[in-house]
């Protein structure tokens, strides 16, 4: 989390910090992200980096957070317009990730080069213990007649599985470099195994 310093910041002066942030972080994983660039971009000096984060990882999860709020708002409108049928909007989601992969370069490279906490901020993001609110804000949109479920959390559980899945197929497409209709196929498949069962 930013110190007390950043959210002071001046309006113009804090968003050319985080599109220094935004910049370094989309083009390199956070392994080999350079702090060097960040501060040549934002020309701040390397003193202040430090006024207004404790290191380089707690400004990348910062920014990380942020991308998967805009992941949920993106997401949140793509299930009202789909009437609230969670495999279509699931699916449009994923499909708007591995297609507009220059929007989503940040993401791609979360994908790639995961750690431990990466993996588990990613693969909850529908339904996440520690991001509740955004399980709250899909469950009121979903059409719940639709579903065979009828417990809360019989459905908190769905939004895990559809999470998980979503997750290890945007992997799967971005380190394969799988061709778009090939991938958006497999998830689709993925997707029906849940919606339809397996089991006569």
């Amino acid at each position: 989390m930013p110190k007390e310093t950043f959210f002071n910041l001046p309006t113009e002066k804090k968003q050319k910090l985080l599109d220094a942030l935004h910049k370094e972080f989309s083009e390199q994983p956070l392994a080999t992200a350079s702090i060097a660039h960040i501060i040549q971009y934002a020309d701040i000096p390397r003193g202040s980096f430090y006024q207004y984060f404790n290191d380089l990882e707690d400004a990348y999860f910062y920014i990380f957070n942020q991308q998967i709020e805009l992941a949920m708002v993106k997401y949140i409108w793509i299930l009202e317009k789909s009437k609230g049928d969670v495999f279509r909007a699931s699916t449009e989601l994923y499909r708007i990730i591995i297609e507009e992969e220059d929007h989503f370069t940040f993401f791609k490279h979360a994908f790639l080069n995961m750690n431990y906490k990466i993996e588990e901020s990613l693969s909850g993001i529908f339904a996440n213990e520690q991001r509740i609110e955004h399980f709250e804000d899909i469950y009121k949109r979903l059409d719940l007649l639709s579903l065979k479920l009828e417990k809360k959390e019989e459905i908190f559980q769905l939004m895990k599985l559809i999470s998980a899945i979503t997750l290890h197929n945007i992997i799967e497409k971005f380190s394969k470099d799988m061709p778009l209709d090939e991938a958006v196929q497999t998830y689709q498949t993925q997707l029906a195994f849940i919606k339809s069962g397996v089991v006569q």
